[in-house]
């Protein structure tokens, strides 16, 4: 019933006449000049950078829009203080960066009675060293 091509018999002409019209049609187009083809291109191209460089300004603009906004919600903020030590006194000895601190003896409690679980009293400002400081220059 059918031909090795797969078309049956009563399809044999319809398949002549559409083989014939796509052969005719090859045959009568003419493909663009290479200049338009190119110039298509780069007016493409253009197109894509320039929508990149939008999504780009948006993302910024919109970063930099919650920012603020996250910024401007939070409550104020206090002052920057210089931390006290808790207990003892900073080592000049020490060249780290980061002063340590180092207990300083007190008075030895009296004999018989117990040891307290407290630390000792931190001493006085006035006993404190002082770290001398350089002009700007």
């Amino acid at each position: 019933m059918s031909d090795l091509d797969g078309v049956r018999r009563g399809d044999e002409p319809l398949a002549r006449a559409l083989k014939l019209a796509a052969d005719t049609a090859g045959r009568a187009i003419l493909p663009e000049p290479a200049a338009l083809v190119a110039a298509r291109g780069l007016r493409r191209r253009r197109r894509n950078l320039a929508a990149a460089a939008a999504c780009a300004v948006c993302l910024l603009a919109g970063s930099g829009t919650a920012l603020g906004l996250r910024l401007q919600q939070s409550g104020p903020v206090p002052p920057a203080s210089v931390p006290t030590p808790a207990y003892g006194s900073p080592s000049p000895v020490e060249s780290s960066g980061t002063p340590t601190y180092s207990a300083t003896p007190s008075a030895s409690p009296p004999s018989g009675s117990p040891t307290p679980s407290f630390p000792p009293r931190p001493p006085s400002p006035s006993t404190t060293p002082t770290v001398p400081t350089t002009p700007n220059r």
